[in-house]
């Protein structure tokens, strides 16, 4: 019988499989925020209920990206880590417009200049795909952004096309 820490590290080793699997199959990169100091918001003082922070720390965020930043270097998938600065309002920066969004009800944010509704997360997880591919953009030579070179026939890019919209939750039912 598997105790309750097979359970957890099981499911954790599937998600990230999937995740880096997923970056493999689009050819994309991987964008990490930094998460030094996530257990802060869990303190005592913050309105939060004992079990709740109980739950929320007992979380293995640093495992997550330990066990997503291995298994993509194994399979070559470059990873891009963002600071606390190119993090910060991810999740109330509008990725149409810029604009400041702001909180409806149920996680759910307004855009008074686009017009739009959209979950928090996914908010946040269209920021960092952008800010990611803007520093990952940065970081290329001259020649990959493009600059004059040479075109060869039959010769393929290895280049890593990153995706900004986020991946659609795969709890929804495909098409």
């Amino acid at each position: 019988m598997v105790g309750v820490e097979g359970r957890v590290n099981h499911i954790l080793h599937c998600t990230t499989k999937s995740i880096v699997e997923e970056a493999v199959k689009n050819k994309e990169a991987i964008v990490l925020e930094d998460i030094a100091g996530i257990r802060r918001l869990f303190i005592k003082g913050n309105g939060q209920g004992r079990r709740y922070r109980g739950m929320m720390n007992s979380w293995s965020f640093g495992e997550v990206q330990r066990q997503i930043e291995y298994k993509a270097r194994w399979k070559g998938i470059p990873i891009i880590h963002l600071t606390k600065g190119e993090t910060r309002n991810t999740s109330t920066t509008c990725p149409r417009c810029g604009e400041r969004l702001q909180f409806g009800q149920n996680r759910q944010l307004w855009c008074p200049s686009c017009k739009t509704w959209e979950d928090r997360d996914v908010v946040a997880a269209k920021n960092l795909s952008r800010r990611g591919w803007m520093r990952f953009v940065q970081s290329l030579p001259l020649e990959a952004k493009g600059g004059a070179v040479e075109a060869m026939m039959r010769n393929p890019t290895t280049t890593v096309i990153l995706r900004v919209d986020a991946p659609k939750s795969s709890l929804q039912k495909k098409a």
